[in-house]
């Protein structure tokens, strides 16, 4: 019998392993389409949702807008995305994605679903379900961090 508490300490820490463990699974699959799983995620985010401001795509995928914008570059670089001045407010950027982005992401969308049959096979069909529910309910969590009345 494995002692999971000595092995992961925290639920933070478990989560973070478990993160890194599954992106490379992802990440392995994507790489004849040329992308890695973040890159993917905000392409097909984008495919569903369509345009959007930087800080809506950052709030949408649970991202601060910093590590969107490092994620963007190599994106734009591509000509899979593109950057343009909001028609509301000047001042804001909203990212399209490309017809180029689109043909890649319906290359790549088969690879993400080979990346989804594996871990479901591992894991198992039920259990990964529980999991996306359970991690959906941790990603909108409301962590009041001002609240220091837990102890």
């Amino acid at each position: 019998m494995v002692d999971f508490d000595a092995i992961v300490p925290c639920n933070c820490s478990a989560l973070r392993q478990a993160a890194r463990h599954v992106t490379r699974l992802y990440d392995s699959e994507l790489a004849p389409a040329g992308l890695g799983l973040n890159q993917y995620s905000i392409l097909s985010r984008l495919e569903k949702l369509g345009p959007r401001t930087i800080q809506a795509l950052a709030a949408n995928l649970v991202m601060d807008r910093s590590t969107l914008g490092h994620l963007l570059r190599p994106l734009l670089k591509r000509g899979l995305l593109k950057l343009d001045a909001s028609k509301q407010d000047r001042r804001s950027r909203v990212i399209h994605l490309t017809a180029a982005g689109k043909s890649l992401l319906k290359q790549a969308r088969p690879l993400w679903a080979k990346a989804e049959r594996r871990f479901e096979h591992r894991i198992g069909t039920v259990p990964a379900h529980a999991l996306r529910e359970a991690l959906a309910r941790v990603a909108a969590a409301d962590f009041d961090l001002a609240d220091r009345s837990f102890t």
